[in-house]
């Protein structure tokens, strides 16, 4: 994981201001999920599913 924010450049910004550096690291952050995220779509990968068993699996489960 740090190796793809580092080859995004890093946490070494060039920015005028705390400000402008934590908007910029804020960017970067954003920008290595949403890759993160098109690789899990491309591979099929749902990220947001959590399967929960219905009643009726769960206690066909504690029987």
């Amino acid at each position: 994981m740090f190796a793809g924010i580092r080859q995004m450049g890093g946490k070494f910004v060039r920015t005028i201001g705390q400000a402008r550096a934590t908007a910029t690291m804020t960017m970067m952050a954003a920008c290595f999920n949403l890759r993160w995220l098109v690789s899990f779509l491309e591979n099929k990968v749902d990220a947001f599913f959590k399967a929960r068993p219905s009643k009726k699996q769960a206690r066909a489960q504690a029987a």
